[in-house]
C-alpha cells in the first residue's frame, strides 16, 4: 500500500521520491511524452468549442517550475471568440466530452454584474493538475491547462528543448488551431 501512495504521489505532483530525478536523454523522453499526451488531450477539448484558429497566450512548451519546487510542469493558454449564443451548449459539450475521455469535472458559474460566466474545471487527474475552461457570455473563451509537476532540473530541460540563446521572433505561433501538428522542442535545443 505505502509503495501505491508513494507512486501516486510522485505520478500526480512530482513530490519527491528516493531516486534520482531524470536528467538527459531520460528527461528529454520523460517531458517529451508529458507534453504530446498534454497537448492532445488539451487540443480535443479546444476542437470541441472551435477548430480554431486559437489565440496563444502561453504555448504550452516552456517548462516552468512555479509550484513544483526542484520539479517543472508544463502550462498552456489559449483564448478564441465564439458566438454568445453557442456558450451554453459548448460549455456542456467541453463536459460531456471530459467525461468520456475519463475526466471528473467541476463547474462553476460567476455573474458579476453585466457579464456573466461558467466553468469547467478538472482537478489532479490524468495530464493535468488544473484544467479551466472559461465561457464568458459574450463569447469570449479563455481554457488555461497545467499538468502536473515532474522531477527533474527545469533548465537542464529547457536548453534541451530550445538551445541557449533566444528563439527568433516569431519561432513558436501566436495563434494555432487545435489540428495544427505538434512538435517539442526546437532544432536549436542541444539533446
Amino acid at each position: 500500500m505505502a509503495l501505491g501512495l508513494a507512486t501516486s504521489c510522485a505520478a500526480l505532483t512530482g513530490c519527491a521520491s528516493s531516486d534520482p530525478p531524470p536528467s538527459g536523454v531520460a528527461l528529454y523522453w520523460q517531458a517529451e511524452s508529458l507534453y504530446f499526451d498534454f497537448r492532445e488531450t488539451t487540443n480535443g477539448v479546444l476542437a470541441v468549442i472551435d477548430e480554431g484558429p486559437w489565440e496563444v497566450r502561453t504555448y504550452g512548451m516552456t517548462p516552468s517550475g512555479a509550484g513544483c519546487d526542484d520539479g517543472w510542469k508544463f502550462d498552456l493558454t489559449r483564448t478564441t471568440t465564439i458566438d454568445p449564443t453557442d456558450v451554453e451548449g459548448k460549455r456542456e459539450a467541453v463536459a460531456q466530452h471530459l467525461v468520456s475521455e475519463g475526466f471528473d469535472v467541476d463547474g462553476m458559474d460567476l455573474a458579476p454584474g453585466e457579464v456573466a460566466s461558467t466553468d469547467v474545471i478538472v482537478r489532479e487527474q490524468g495530464v493535468y493538475t488544473l484544467l479551466t475552461v472559461t465561457l464568458v457570455d459574450n463569447g469570449n473563451v479563455v481554457v488555461t491547462a497545467t499538468s502536473p509537476c515532474k522531477p527533474g532540473d527545469k533548465f537542464e530541460l529547457s536548453r534541451m528543448l530550445f538551445g541557449t540563446g533566444p528563439l527568433p521572433e516569431g519561432y513558436l505561433p501566436d495563434r494555432e488551431s487545435p489540428a495544427d501538428p505538434v512538435f517539442f522542442g526546437t532544432d536549436l535545443g542541444e539533446r
